[in-house]
C-alpha cells in the first residue's frame, strides 16, 4: 500500500513537471511563431488584455470555489494601500508582457530564457537590500551565471556580441522588471491578510485596464482593431500565457519548489536547443558548455544555495566533529587522505590532528 501511494505521488510529480515544461516552453515559442516577416498580425496590447481577462476568470472562479467550500466573505475589505500596490504591480506586469513581444522580434526564445534566468539572482539582491541574508554560495552562483551568459552571447570569431545592442537593452529591462515585480508581489501577498485568489483577481483586473489603456495610448498604441488578426496561433498564445500560472499551481500542489525550479532549467535547455536549430542561435562547444553550466548553476542556486545559512557554509560537518571527538588516528587518516577535512580538523581539534606515519 505504501509502495502504491509512493508510486502514485511520483506519477503526479512527473505529470506536474512535464506539464509545466510543455506549457512554459510552448508559451515562449508561440511569441516567435505568431510573427509573420518579423511583425505581428494583431495588437500586442490587446493580446495582453485578453490574457489578463482569461487569468481573471480563472482566479475569480478559484476564489468563489474557496469561499463556497470554506466560508467567509466573497469581497472582504481591502485597504487602499493594498489596492494601490496592485495597481502599481499591474503597470509593471503590463509593460513587461508587452515588452516581451518586442524582445522576441529581436532575440530568440533561448536567449530570452537565458537572460530571464538572472531574475532570481536580482530578486535575491533586492531582498538583500531590504534586509534578507545573501550567503557566499549565492554570490558565487550569481557570478558564474553572469559569466556563462556572457560566453553564450559573445561571438569569438567576430569579436562582437551575438545580438545588436538594442536587443540587450530590451532584455536587461525585461529581466529587471521581472525581478522587481516578483519581489514586490511577494511582499504584498505576505503583507496583507486577503485570500491569494482574490488578490490575483484584483491584479488581473488592473492588468486588463492598463493593457487596454496601452492599446489606445503610448508606444504600444495600435491601429489594428482590438480583435483583428487573431488566428489559431495568436489565440493559442493567449491560452498558454494564461495557462502558465495554473501549471505552476499544479506543480506546487502535487510536487514542490525544487521540481518547479528544475522544470525552469529544463525549459531553458529545451528553448536553447530549439533556438539553435530553428532560430539561428549560434552555438559552439564553448557556448554549449556554458549553457550546461547555466542550467546546473540555476539548479544549485534554487535548490541548495537559497536554503543554506552562512553558518552552514562555514561550520564543519557532523562527520568531521565525530571524527575529531573520537580522535581515532585510522579514521582521521582515511578522512584526510584527500585533504578535504584537514583544515577543519585543525580548527576543531585544536591542532590535535594525528601525524601521518
Amino acid at each position: 500500500l505504501v509502495a502504491a501511494m509512493s508510486s502514485d505521488a511520483m506519477g503526479k510529480q512527473l505529470v506536474a513537471f512535464f506539464t509545466l515544461v510543455a506549457v512554459q516552453s510552448t508559451a515562449i515559442l508561440l511569441f516567435k511563431l505568431v510573427q509573420a516577416n518579423g511583425a505581428y498580425s494583431f495588437s500586442p496590447a490587446s493580446s495582453v488584455a485578453l490574457t489578463e481577462l482569461f487569468k481573471f476568470a480563472l482566479a475569480a472562479s478559484f476564489h468563489y470555489r474557496d469561499v463556497q467550500a470554506k466560508g467567509g466573505e466573497l469581497f472582504p475589505t481591502m485597504s487602499p494601500v493594498m489596492i494601490a500596490h496592485y495597481f502599481g504591480l499591474s503597470c509593471l506586469y503590463t509593460v513587461n508582457n508587452i515588452l516581451t513581444f518586442y524582445v522576441l522580434k529581436k532575440a530568440d526564445p533561448g536567449t530570452l530564457s537565458l537572460f530571464k534566468s538572472i531574475a532570481p539572482y536580482l530578486c535575491a539582491i533586492i531582498l538583500r537590500i531590504t534586509g534578507q541574508k545573501f550567503n557566499r554560495l549565492q554570490w558565487c552562483c550569481v557570478l558564474i551565471q553572469c559569466c556563462s551568459i556572457a560566453i553564450v552571447q559573445y561571438d569569438v570569431e567576430k569579436g562582437l556580441p551575438v545580438l545588436e545592442t538594442s536587443a540587450y537593452v530590451l532584455l536587461t529591462i525585461a529581466t529587471s522588471i521581472t525581478a522587481v515585480s516578483s519581489v514586490w508581489n511577494q511582499l504584498v501577498i505576505k503583507g496583507f491578510d486577503v485570500p491569494v485568489n482574490l488578490q490575483n483577481s484584483l491584479l488581473y483586473t488592473f492588468g486588463m485596464v492598463t493593457s487596454v489603456g496601452c492599446y489606445f495610448f503610448g508606444p504600444a498604441k495600435s491601429e489594428k482593431g482590438f480583435f483583428e488578426g487573431y488566428g489559431f496561433l495568436a489565440l493559442a498564445l493567449v491560452f498558454f500565457q494564461a495557462l502558465h500560472g495554473l501549471a505552476v499551481s499544479f506543480v506546487y500542489k502535487y510536487a514542490d519548489a525544487i521540481v518547479k525550479n528544475f522544470a525552469n532549467s529544463s525549459v531553458m535547455g529545451v528553448l536553447v536547443v530549439i533556438s539553435a536549430v530553428w532560430f539561428d542561435l549560434k552555438m559552439n562547444l564553448h557556448s554549449a558548455l556554458a549553457v550546461v553550466i547555466i542550467i546546473i548553476t540555476t539548479y544549485i542556486y534554487m535548490s541548495i544555495a537559497v536554503k543554506m545559512d552562512e553558518d552552514q557554509l562555514t561550520a564543519p560537518s557532523s562527520e568531521t566533529k565525530a571524527l575529531v571527538n573520537r580522535q581515532d588516528p585510522h579514521e582521521l587518516e582515511a578522512a584526510s587522505d584527500d585533504g578535504s577535512f584537514h583544515e577543519e580538523l585543525v580548527k576543531e581539534g585544536g591542532g590535535k590532528v594525528p601525524t601521518r606515519v
